[in-house]
This record gives C-alpha cells, structure tokens and sequence, in this order.
C-alpha cells in the first residue's frame, strides 16, 4: 500500500538542495543509445556505470540523461542509481524531470521499503511503498537500468522498482539465448532476455557477455534503443 502525505508548496524547484549522486569510481560502461518511437528517430540516452570498493563496501553508481522529443512534447530524465554491494542492491534513486511538468523525485530503498520525496513546483509529497528483497530499479525510458536486471539474472522472476510511478511489481525474465545483432552498422552475439513485467509491456532486452546492455525493444509502445556503438 502506498501513503501519500502532501504539503504546501514551500520549495521552488530551483531551490533543491538534495545532494546528487557523484559518478566517482572505475568505469564499468558508457555509452550512448539512439531512440525510435514509432520508427521515428527522437533522441538520445547517455549514461556511465562506475564501480568502487569492493565485497559488502561496493558502490555502483548510474548516471545518465534521456532526451526525447515525443509526440506529447519534450521529455528529459536525468536519473541516478547507487546500488549497493556484490549483488548492487539498489539503496538510492534520484530522478530530475524537466519539461511540461517538472519535478525532482529522491527515493531511498532498504529494509523492504521504499521512502520517496517528491518535488514539484505545486509542493511536495513523501511517499512509501514494499521494495521486496532482491529488487532491481527500472525506471521507463531509462534503457541503461536493464544492466542491473541482466547482472541479476537471466532466467526467473525479479521484483521491479518503478520510481516514477511509485510502485513495485514482478517480473518475469526468460533467456532466449544467443544471438546475432545489427548494431552501429556491424554485426554482434548477444544474449536477448525477455522481460515480462505482470500488468506491463514486455521488454526484449540484448546485453554482452559482461551484462553490459546494447539494445532495449518495448514492441508495444513501438520503442527502441540501440547503442550507437558497441562497448571495448
């Protein structure tokens, strides 16, 4: 069940003095994705995966920013991931949103709760919500998440954190196995999973052998993104 406290509006949005996640550590993957809706080229993701520490003292970090000029206008996310430990537990989640409605969401994950602040110009609301144990973070439109899931698991079911709509569901994920992909005008052996969230579109999701995520298909909402270049 979710609480949902709302104040008055107490704090502009350029007011925010959350402290954003630094991106400090040794790089684990980078990139740039291509985005189609419809097959209409609209944008681009750039991300970067860095890792530091190491045994239960781990920290992964992920940063990025998706600009995408949808049919319903503008859409810009600048998302940040810190997971925790060998297995990257999510512990903290912050999201910037700009355009026609912006806001600022900061969420912190752990002891099977999700605590959230949500920020916008009207005011603020504190959210809480079930994060089950073994839960993965995939925010919609964010294509570089889907390397936390494929670090997880390739076949089986995993709990799935959905910031922005502040909630969790299930999913399940199936292994389809190797194959060869057209990326960035070459050829590549990837494994594509399936991810089949209950109530959601499905995802097809093509990653390397090191999990690192080349291409992300939502067939339902007509939505791709493909690296525009394969990683070393």
């Amino acid at each position: 069940m979710t609480k949902t406290l709302i104040f008055p509006a107490l704090l502009a949005l350029s007011a925010l003095a959350a402290r954003p996640l630094s991106a400090q550590g040794t790089a684990v993957d980078a990139g740039t994705f291509r985005v189609s809706v419809e097959g209409r080229e609209v944008g681009t993701e750039t991300f970067s995966i860095t890792q530091s520490g190491s045994g239960g003292a781990a920290v992964t970090l992920a940063t990025g920013t998706v600009d995408l000029r949808l049919n319903s206008g503008a859409l810009r996310l600048a998302p940040r991931l810190r997971g925790q430990g060998v297995a990257m537990n999510p512990a903290q989640y912050q999201v910037d949103v700009s355009g026609d409605s912006p806001q600022r969401i900061v969420g912190n994950i752990g002891s099977g709760r999700v605590s959230a602040r949500i920020v916008t110009a009207a005011g603020e609301q504190l959210r809480e919500y079930v994060a089950t144990a073994g839960a993965v973070v995939l925010d919609d439109a964010v294509a570089h998440h889907y390397y936390f899931l494929a670090q997880r698991l390739h076949s089986g079911t995993v709990p799935v954190i959905i910031p922005r709509e502040s909630r969790q569901m299930i999913a399940a994920v199936t292994d389809r196995g190797e194959e060869t992909v057209q990326v960035a005008g070459g050829s590549a052996r990837l494994f594509h999973l399936v991810v089949q969230p209950r109530g959601g579109p499905q995802a097809d999701v093509w990653v390397d052998a090191l999990n690192r995520v080349i291409r992300v298909d939502i067939p339902a909402r007509q939505y791709s993104a493909v690296r525009t270049e394969l990683p070393r």
